[in-house]
């Protein structure tokens, strides 16, 4: 272990057992900080195009079934991508993969600016969608560097502070084809122009990151102490231990019911904003445009204060489920996800129904907070389903929010965006996702297809109290044997682990001390 590191309070296996935010040391807080802002970045480039797309509709002439698409194949990737990639973490560390995929990712963000067509747009944003997997080994870094005490509370804030990136970019990237159109450019021009900084800020960041930063505590991958487990076992074995664990898969289906939540918002909310709210004495007949309370500009504003609850909101899940660990062990940890998976669906449907902006901005910074506590909490039980194989369940499991997404963003598309231009079936579109969300009927959701949306809204009332929701789920959950309400808890978060011994002649890693030195 390189002497600088013994600084942080460490366990057995050289994992720190604090959090310290304002530093920046190699190897833990480096590696945190890496995570976070790679996250962050991958998200500001995964999600460019939606705040600019109120112009990149007008430009191209897209219809809202081809943005709908578009925004489902960016999700869409993301899913293989993340399932591949977790076990690709278990065999070369955190490091290499995230700094790959923002280089690789980096051509097609910077491509987003020539595209011509819809056809175009579907198959840039479809490759751009790959950035989303840097998700996976964000996670599995701070997994790899912070003990079980506070590995909730670490997974997300690097999470919810990476994630931060989707709010940022609804008002970042409006901001900057501003910029760009006061310098002369037109409407078409600086919109291609907007795309190439986020490709810059992947460039700079997977260069920095690989040269930088370390994967765990004794610096490179190979270098790493592990937890003994007999032989090792084949990659299709892992798999099969994970696909063959319940809980891996309720919580693939809850991770997809908040991060899939808060993925299809980021695509659907400036358009929903910007179409959704009109003035009262307007005939939209006359001047659509003037009758519209927001701007792109201000939808973008708004928009961003979703992603931005992530500030604080997804570490506060991160830390209820630790906190609650403390007393309750793992049952803690599985109410506070029942509760905030609960909360999510249900704020979502009150959303879907406020009419008064100043109202409606109240609700979307409430839901969001319930959406990201959710996302916090999910990960927060992760680390301990399987722990010599997390990066498999972290993809799986992170897999399953970009899965979610795209549930999410078909069920909208078909009932919200049926080719009609009444908001109201667009507010359906969200009160159906909430209402599934909170619970699991797919019967009886109403006649989406008419103009009166009542007797819809009754109906999934009914259904909403009658089905306790997919938050119920966390009762099939049974993890070292212990689930919500019974069960004892077998799994000792600051136990000694046996560790594998290296072979003779094996040095420890002393490049990060050497680099530290200098």
């Amino acid at each position: 272990m390189c002497s600088y590191a013994n600084e942080m309070p460490l366990d057995d296996l050289n994992k720190a057992r604090e959090i310290r935010v304002l530093s920046v040391k190699r190897p833990h807080m480096r590696g945190f900080w890496f995570a976070t802002v790679g996250f962050f970045v991958a998200f500001v480039g995964w999600f460019a195009f939606a705040p600019l797309m109120p112009t990149v509709k007008k430009q191209l002439g897209l219809t809202k079934p081809q943005i709908g698409l578009a925004n489902t194949c960016a999700v869409m990737a993301t899913i293989l991508a993340r399932v591949i990639i977790g076990p690709m973490c278990d065999k070369l560390g955190p490091r290499r993969c995230m700094s790959f995929v923002l280089l690789a990712t980096s051509i097609p963000v910077a491509l987003g600016a020539v595209v011509q067509d819809s056809t175009g747009l579907i198959i840039d944003r479809l490759f751009v969608g790959l950035a989303g997997a840097t998700f996976v080994p964000c996670q599995f870094w701070t997994m790899a560097l912070f003990s079980g005490n506070v590995v909730g509370t670490a997974n997300a804030m690097a999470g919810g502070w990476g994630n931060l990136g989707g709010g940022f970019v609804q008002a970042f990237m409006p901001l900057i084809f501003l910029i760009i159109k006061a310098c002369g450019a037109t409407d078409n021009a600086a919109w291609r122009i907007a795309l190439q900084v986020p490709a810059v800020f992947f460039l700079i960041l997977g260069t920095t990151m690989y040269l930088f930063s370390d994967d765990c505590p004794e610096g490179k991958w190979a270098n790493r102490i592990e937890v003994a487990t007999g032989e090792k076992p084949s990659m299709g074995s892992i798999f099969k231990t994970a696909i063959l664990n319940r809980n891996t898969w309720v919580l693939v289906i809850l991770y997809g019911c908040c991060f899939g939540i808060e993925l299809f918002v980021n695509n659907a909310a400036v358009m929903f904003l910007f179409n959704g709210f009109k003035k009262d004495d307007c005939n939209p007949k006359t001047d659509e445009n003037e009758c519209r309370v927001l701007t792109q500009a201000t939808a973008g504003l708004i928009a961003s204060l979703f992603g931005l609850m992530n500030l604080f909101a997804r570490a506060i899940g991160g830390y209820l489920s630790d906190k609650y660990a403390k007393t309750a062990g793992m049952a803690g940890r599985l109410r506070v996800l029942m509760i905030t998976i609960a909360g999510t669906g249900g704020m979502m449907v009150i959303f879907s129904q406020m009419r008064l902006l100043p109202l409606a901005i109240i609700m979307l910074v409430t839901f969001s907070a319930f959406v990201q506590s959710a996302e916090g909490a999910t990960f927060g039980v992760v680390p301990f389903v399987d722990a010599a194989n997390k990066g498999v369940v972290s993809g799986l499991v992170g897999a399953g929010g970009n899965a979610g997404a795209v549930i999410w963003s078909t069920t909208y598309n078909a009932i919200g965006n049926s080719g009609s231009a009444d908001v109201e079936q667009d507010r359906l579109g969200l009160m159906v996702i909430g209402f599934i969300v909170l619970g699991s009927s797919n019967n009886a959701i109403g006649n989406s297809g008419s103009a009166d949306v009542e007797q819809d809204r009754l109906g999934l009332m009914v259904i909403g109290f009658i089905v306790l929701g997919s938050s119920l789920l966390v009762l099939l959950c049974n993890i070292h044997g212990a689930a919500i309400f019974w069960g004892k808890d077998q799994s000792a978060q600051d136990k000694v682990h046996p560790v594998e011994e290296k072979p003779p002649g094996f040095k420890q890693d002393t490049q990060i001390q050497q680099q530290e030195e200098a």
